[in-house]
């Protein structure tokens, strides 16, 4: 009985390396990462293991989340170099963000897009506008509304 839980805990330790091994994916997996089947050998562990993650749950959408999907990732690849790298870097920071602070930003973010298209567009240009000591004071601003309403709800 220890030797066979001692089995089970190493193949479930495991399962991830072996699960990175092409011909351990799934059919529909592999159907899915066809496209990278050529390079799957050369690719880093982690991201073989990612994109084994992530084919399982591109199994899992309907057909409308797909589209999405596929929208969002041709607007990806026809982003410069230069902007998917500004994008990464604001990922980056906003993991750093404290829990708090990253629902905030969801918070300000649904606002934005509940606003109107012409609310949007006036809310872009008078941000454009603006000098970058000004944006630096919203920021202020901001951060100090933000730390006043921490404050009442602890």
């Amino acid at each position: 009985m220890k030797n066979t839980s001692l089995i089970i805990i190493n193949l479930l330790l495991s399962w991830p390396l072996l699960a990175s091994d092409w011909d351990s994916l799934s059919e529909s997996q592999q159907q899915t990462l066809s496209p990278f089947q050529a390079d799957w050998d050369d690719m880093p562990q982690q991201q073989r293991e990612q994109l084994a993650k992530g084919a399982e749950r591109w199994q899992s959408l309907d057909k409308q989340q797909k589209g999405q999907v596929l929208k969002r990732l041709n607007r990806w690849k026809n982003l410069t170099p230069q902007q998917r790298q500004k994008i990464r870097k604001r990922y980056q920071a906003y993991k750093k963000l404290s829990p708090r602070q990253r629902q905030n930003l969801r918070r300000l973010h649904q606002r934005f897009q509940n606003l109107t298209p012409e609310q949007k567009n006036k809310l872009r240009k008078r941000f454009n506008e603006m000098t970058p000591a000004q944006r630096q004071a919203m920021k202020k601003r901001q951060l100090k509304r933000q730390q006043k309403r921490n404050q009442r709800n602890p």
